[in-house]
């Protein structure tokens, strides 16, 4: 399906507000059910979908543990002793948060089936300052960048011998913390890299700018765009109704 960007965004704005609404692990599956048929609908290779979320797993392993654990109320699921570990509604939350973010990085995924300069393009088209859609492209592009290089970060210490799987979770968080840094440093100096570039080559020297090819929004391009929040406002109303 060749869509225009901004309905990709109307989309992805969408159902990232039902995902951040909806707060039961039925419905949140629901969403995530209906954002995995809406990425086969764009042709989008459910493997690709494995590879972006598998730098994530740990995290989100970490949340809902995270939430299982310190989540107080509901019934006792596992104790130690009397020692409370897991309760129901922690279970309930911390599968909600997992899903959620299930929801919101697949629904991401949408958006790197659009060219950063037709973006640009559409937004500035919206009457969106050029300062803003630029910023969002940039972040639309780094965002996998800064995930690529942590995952050679990662690749680069197993070649170094250490095995990761036989290492205890707090060697293992020791690891990731030390990880952090440098590429954090890394994304700052790519920033500073591309801010010389961008005033090298006059970024706001003119307060007007032209473009080679103007997008057009198409009849299914506005059925999105219509269509996609009113229905977004009935789920939304439904969902406060039946709670």
């Amino acid at each position: 399906m060749n869509l225009d960007p901004r309905s990709k965004l109307v989309i992805v704005f969408c159902i990232t507000t039902l995902a951040v609404v909806y707060n039961t692990p039925r419905a949140l599956f629901l969403l995530l059910a209906g954002t995995i048929g809406l990425l086969l609908l764009f042709r989008i290779d459910i493997k690709r979908v494995g590879g972006y979320l598998k730098p994530y797993m740990l995290l989100l392993l970490i949340l809902f543990l995270a939430q299982c654990i310190f989540t107080p109320g509901g019934e006792v699921l596992l104790a130690a002793g009397s020692l409370r570990l897991v309760g129901s509604r922690g279970l309930l939350l911390g599968t909600s948060v997992v899903l959620r973010l299930l929801i919101v990085i697949a629904a991401a995924i949408l958006l790197t089936t659009s060219n950063s300069r037709d973006f640009i393009s559409g937004l500035v088209q919206w009457k969106v300052p050029y300062e803003i859609a630029f910023m969002v492209s940039v972040t639309i592009r780094f965002l996998p960048l800064f995930r690529d290089e942590f995952v050679n970060a990662v690749t680069a210490v197993q070649l170094r011998g250490v095995e990761l799987k036989k290492v205890s979770w707090g060697k293992k968080m020791a690891l990731f913390r030390q990880l952090f840094f440098p590429l954090v440093y890394g994304a700052i100096l790519k920033a500073q890299q591309l801010s010389i570039a961008m005033e090298a080559r006059g970024f706001r020297a003119y307060p007007q700018r032209t473009y080679l090819r103007q997008l057009r929004l198409n009849w299914a391009d506005y059925g999105l765009i219509l269509s996609c929040p009113v229905i977004t406002l009935l789920l939304i109303g439904l969902s406060i109704v039946g709670g």
